[in-house]
């Protein structure tokens, strides 16, 4: 009995030690520090007016009409015009067999282009670069 009663002395003694001394508590060292306008709040109410106003210019926008942005999703066979300068409508047109270019027509430019209409296809017939 007593040998059981010295046992569970040590076995609650080494569980006590167990809980009280972690050697895998994490170490306590706060590195560098940072400046607080890290974590000062964003100035939402500057945020949501620049917003406003971006729609603002998009809504009263006035398109050109002819000219156009040549987008990424041109192929050999089809052209991406996407409106200038509001850059809000985005068409896809084929190309006509023999289409005359005129300057860069390649991705990014803007373009002025001329259509060619048969039984109610529109197709893209020549383009000329415009320079800013």
């Amino acid at each position: 009995m007593r040998k059981l009663l010295l046992l569970l002395l040590i076995m609650m003694g080494a569980g006590v030690s167990l809980l009280t001394s972690c050697k895998m508590a994490p170490k306590q060292d706060p590195g560098d520090t940072v400046a607080a306008s890290v974590f000062a709040p964003v100035d939402t109410a500057a945020l949501h007016r620049k917003q406003r106003a971006e729609r603002a210019r998009l809504r009263n926008a006035k398109d050109s009409i002819g000219i156009f942005y040549i987008g990424a999703g041109s192929t050999e066979k089809k052209i991406q015009l996407i409106s200038y300068p509001s850059q809000r409508d985005t068409l896809v047109y084929s190309k006509a067999r023999h289409m005359k270019r005129s300057g860069s027509t390649d991705v990014g430019h803007v373009v002025r282009v001329k259509f060619y209409v048969s039984r109610g296809d529109s197709l893209v017939q020549g383009l000329e670069e415009i320079t800013k």
